[in-house]
């Protein structure tokens, strides 16, 4: 009789196996859903995207370097506590993680802080989120990434689970950012997705950045 086989360091470190901790409710479904499809544990879509994310986010963030140390004097000059706000969110197959933002809020009492609403007006208080990106935790183009609470309520198809949440979201191919988690466009996305449909989304992102908030 052949004794069954113990578990040895590839099986603790194999990310589909090791469920993280307190979202246990989530992680049986997708391992349950990952076997089911027979999915790749690190996601659908090919390494070339990973490594024109990690690269394009490291290249932005030694360009930005300059502006964000001063985005950082200016809300440490500003207000007490942290310049960077850490949000917990679902990620890939359900790993949580820490988003990185500049802080917007004032930590002395409610309300927004004033350097942080004008960052959050124009979009910089997400340029910390590049950092994710470096890290693994976050792709460029991607579903926007859900909260722990949200997740719970949400209909995590298998499609939404297997990307990577984006520092830019789905809504040039939704109707606007209501639509951009829709099912029905996350399906599309990893359908059509390509390195030019990633550009091309990256693209009108900057433009409607740079056109600035609408009045």
């Amino acid at each position: 009789m052949r004794r069954p086989r113990r578990p040895d360091d590839r099986d603790r470190a194999d990310p589909v196996r090791t469920p993280p901790p307190d979202h246990t409710w989530l992680w049986e479904d997708t391992v349950s859903l990952t076997i089911r499809h027979d999915l790749d544990p690190h996601g659908p879509l090919p390494p070339a995207k990973a490594v024109l994310d990690r690269l394009v986010a490291a290249v932005v963030l030694l360009l930005a370097a300059p502006w964000m140390t001063l985005l950082t004097v200016l809300l440490w000059s500003h207000g007490d506590g942290p310049v960077l706000q850490r949000e917990r969110r679902l990620g890939q197959w359900g790993r949580p993680f820490d988003l990185l933002r500049f802080r917007t809020v004032d930590p002395a009492g409610p309300g927004t802080d004033r350097v942080g609403a004008l960052l959050r007006r124009i979009c910089l208080d997400e340029l910390p989120q590049l950092i994710n990106v470096l890290r693994g935790e976050m792709s460029l183009v991607g579903p926007r990434a859900t909260s722990p609470a949200d997740g719970r309520r949400a209909t995590m198809t298998v499609t939404r689970l297997a990307l990577k949440p984006g520092l830019i979201g789905l809504d040039e191919l939704g109707e606007g950012r209501a639509g951009e988690d829709a099912p029905a466009v996350v399906d599309r996305y990893l359908r059509e997705w390509s390195l030019r449909l990633d550009v091309v989304i990256l693209w009108h992102a900057v433009r409607r950045a740079a056109r600035g908030p609408a009045v």
